[in-house]
């Protein structure tokens, strides 16, 4: 009764709007004094705020958003949407499939959904919409293809964040998301192309001189995310070694480029600090919840429940399925996770499901509630940056999402899409 009257105040305190890392930190606080007593709760709380983000690898998530803010004040994303729209932007879908292919490269560079939609809504939908493209369907791709992809192809915070939460490898779990992020691009291509092929819609061709010298400025930085995976990939650093480097690297190639300034550094380094506060926020708040769950023992009654009640492991996988979904209309991603990964993980794993595997279905169907109508976030981004009603956005996110819901169950059923360059490592 305690935790079903805590969890229904905690849904209050969300739909107020109350910050996730704040609601999780309250009600995991309360709950342990109604269980135990304040003594308790001051132990935890004296020690947790360090314990819960005191690790080596938690210093990736800072470094890797330090990165991607050194590359957007270099406005290395601009140049890389010109450079593919110059290359194949003429072809029919070439606009299209030129945003799904900078959306990759910009979400390899950011690893943060939210800040790479913001940042191609701004970008791409202009230049699709100017090569005759509607703003439904403008706005339904970049609201899909961006997030999602920032999200699957490494550096991924989410990821990153899975794997600390699990104690799983992150190295293996980055190079996990690289497939499955290319299946995505590829089937979103395919649909843009057969649609392009009805709608006659394409760009002006550009010289070839036009073509190479587009090249000019984007070539150092994707150098630096290809030596940033072979760092991972080969074992040769750790995912917090790569990331530190890609910082570095990514901060060298702004200054010799003269693109960032000591403005730029510096509002680089506040925007990084801010980020990392509110994802350690959660974190600890997680921690807290987590704890006072473990007190109510409410995962073992129901992992207990669960093994009573005979079902199919594929039965309990669809479950989970159709609850990601849901929490991911109404939730970021980040706080879904680590609201829930301590009573999901242990139930995968003893129904045999590979962890990495699930950590990679996890993030995209989370992403896949970030553009689920009514509360999907990323849509909202997306009408705010281009200027487009949210109806519109909405409506243009349906087939995409179609061809989202294709690659879910393409991972479900094929696993080692995502376990393949794992298995390599």
């Amino acid at each position: 009764m305690v935790v079903g009257v805590l969890l229904f105040v905690m849904i209050v305190l969300l739909l107020l709007g109350m910050p996730i890392g704040f609601a999780l930190l309250t009600i995991g606080s309360l709950g342990i004094v109604l269980i135990q007593d304040i003594n308790t709760l001051q132990g935890i709380l004296a020690t947790t705020a360090y314990r819960s983000v005191n690790s080596f690898t938690f210093s990736a998530i800072p470094l890797f958003v330090l990165m991607a803010h050194f590359i957007s004040k270099s406005r290395i994303a601009d140049e890389l949407f010109d450079s593919v729209i110059k290359w194949i932007g003429h072809l029919p879908g070439g606009t299209g499939v030129a945003t799904v292919i900078a959306s990759a490269g910009f979400g390899t560079l950011s690893g943060s959904s939210i800040a790479a939609t913001g940042a191609m809504s701004q970008i791409a939908v202009p230049q699709m919409i100017k090569a005759n493209y509607s703003d439904t369907f403008s706005t339904g791709l970049v609201a899909t293809a961006t997030g999602v992809l920032a999200a699957m192809i490494p550096p991924s915070i989410p990821l990153i964040l899975y794997g600390i939460q699990t104690e799983t490898s992150i190295g293996k779990l980055l190079m996990a998301g690289v497939i499955p992020g290319l299946l995505i691009a590829l089937l979103l291509c395919i649909y843009i192309v057969l649609v392009s092929y009805k709608n006659k819609t394409k760009s002006a061709r550009a010289s070839w001189k036009e073509r190479w010298g587009s090249l000019k400025n984007i070539w150092p930085v994707v150098i630096l995310v290809a030596i940033v995976m072979i760092l991972i990939y080969m074992g040769i650093g750790t995912a917090t070694e790569a990331a530190a480097f890609g910082a570095f690297g990514a901060l060298v190639i702004g200054v010799l480029m003269r693109r960032l300034s000591f403005k730029t550094i510096y509002e680089s380094l506040m925007l990084t600090t801010k980020q990392t506060a509110m994802i350690f926020t959660i974190i600890l708040g997680a921690h807290v919840f987590a704890y006072f769950v473990t007190l109510t023992r409410v995962g073992n009654d129901i992992l207990n429940a669960i093994n009573a009640s005979g079902l199919p492991a594929w039965v309990i996988l669809f479950l989970l399925v159709i609850m990601y979904l849901i929490m991911g209309m109404f939730m970021d991603i980040v706080g879904t996770m680590l609201l829930t990964i301590p009573l999901v993980h242990p139930l995968i794993v003893g129904l045999g499901y590979d962890p990495i595997w699930f950590g990679i279905v996890l993030v995209l169907l989370l992403e896949i509630g970030l553009i689920t109508p009514p509360v999907g976030l990323n849509l909202f981004i997306v009408s705010e940056n281009s200027g487009i009603s949210s109806n519109k956005v909405m409506i243009g996110s349906f087939p995409f999402l179609v061809v989202l819901l294709v690659a879910l169950i393409l991972l479900i059923l094929f696993p080692q899409i995502s376990l393949f360059l794992p298995s390599l490592m």
